[in-house]
């Protein structure tokens, strides 16, 4: 279906960008959709809704970069859009149960 297609073209390009701001507005122009239409079509496809997967990446992203580099764990937090390593912390542990550090050092 080339909804499904439009979708993961998305994936890809929203994992391609992680680095970099985004919100629903920026990526729904992207795509070529309504924010709306955008968000409930994303949900459909992927079983996520657009701003939990874009957390979810980043959070993914940044403990594979806890695990491979000695940058600060607020380095980090800041190059995957978080306004704050404290807001970073809350995030990363509501998604591994852990934080950062103990994630880092004891994972």
């Amino acid at each position: 279906m080339i909804q499904t297609s439009i979708i993961q073209d998305l994936v890809y390009w929203i994992e391609s960008h992680l680095e970099e701001p985004l919100n629903v507005k920026r990526v729904a122009s992207k795509s070529g959709y309504s924010q709306w239409h955008l968000q409930r079509l994303f949900k459909d496809i992927t079983g996520d809704s657009l701003a939990y997967y874009i957390r979810k990446k980043r959070l993914q992203s940044a403990a594979s970069e806890l695990k491979q580099s000695k940058r600060s764990i607020a380095e980090i937090a800041y190059q995957y859009q978080f306004d704050s390593q404290q807001s970073f912390t809350r995030a990363f542990k509501k998604m591994f149960s852990t934080t950062p550090s103990d994630y880092r050092y004891h994972s």
